[in-house]
């Protein structure tokens, strides 16, 4: 038992040097019919018999995940589940094997550039009570400045290290959009992200995003808005998180995202006000 704990620890560990992602700080809890878009994707350690949720995704489709492209930095995808229809990151719903990812082309781990992906599922999703998909917004979507976003995880309230834990339940946050040179201006010297239009910050006093919590979904109502893809130290006020832009992206997504039959529900863009 000491062993599995002390191997848990070094993938922990692990996991966050290599991802520096995120997990929600602040949040409310909330279940999977709030939600029913919101899926976690698992990695499996097969050396050490070790199942953990790695990151988060949105249904867009009935054959399609949206989540960040830094998910899959080092990642063997016949390590790596999805599952849909739980209020548990590790339980219940429905586990769905990944057939593909397509990582945006753009896409740079540093400083953190165009961070999204496409996940092609094995087989389409059924929609019920607990699985619906979020629509996309449609290209030049306007969204201003103290707009709230809401945003939905699994996961730690901070760091992991002693007295952390992994939650294993959904929660959701608010956070407000702040003026992108606000955030140029703070992260102007960073070598982990690039901060331009293609991006939304967001801040909230207690409120944010943290390890693990990377592709979690951003919503305005019914539609994907954001991606969480960068935060800078869990919980410090001083720095916005940063959120994948999604309707700058609206039209590769479309292309991307094609089903390989009629079955089940298609991708769809809608209107955010």
């Amino acid at each position: 038992m000491y062993i599995k704990l002390a191997c848990l620890a070094l993938v922990l560990f692990g996991v966050a040097s290599a991802t520096s992602e995120n997990r929600l700080v602040g949040g409310t809890p909330t279940t999977i019919r709030e939600f029913p878009y919101i899926v976690a994707i698992t990695y499996h350690y097969p050396s050490i018999g070790l199942t953990i949720q790695r990151c988060v995704g949105s249904l867009v489709s009935s054959w399609h995940v949206l989540t960040s492209s830094f998910c899959f930095t080092g990642a063997n995808l016949n390590n790596m589940l999805v599952r849909a229809g739980s209020s548990y990151s590790l339980s219940g719903g429905i586990e769905v094997p990944i057939r593909s990812v397509v990582q945006h082309p753009d896409y740079e781990a540093a400083p953190r550039t165009a961070d999204l992906a496409v996940v092609f599922l094995a087989n389409a999703l059924p929609i019920t009570g607990d699985i619906n998909v979020l629509f996309i917004p449609a290209p030049g979507t306007y969204i201003p400045d103290g707009q709230e976003v809401k945003i939905v995880s699994w996961g730690f309230e901070s760091e992991p290290g002693p007295g952390s834990v992994q939650l294993n339940s959904l929660k959701s946050i608010l956070l407000s959009k702040i003026p992108l040179d606000a955030c140029e201006a703070i992260y102007e010297n960073s070598e982990g992200v690039s901060i331009d239009e293609a991006v939304i910050c967001t801040n909230a006093i207690g409120r944010g995003t943290c390890f693990g919590d990377s592709g979690a979904p951003a919503v305005i109502g019914d539609v994907l808005v954001g991606v969480s893809s960068f935060y800078q130290e869990c919980g410090n006020d001083n720095y916005p998180d940063v959120l994948t832009r999604i309707d700058k992206y609206t039209d590769w997504i479309v292309q991307v995202a094609t089903a390989p039959n009629r079955e089940g529900t298609p991708l769809k863009t809608a209107k955010v006000y």
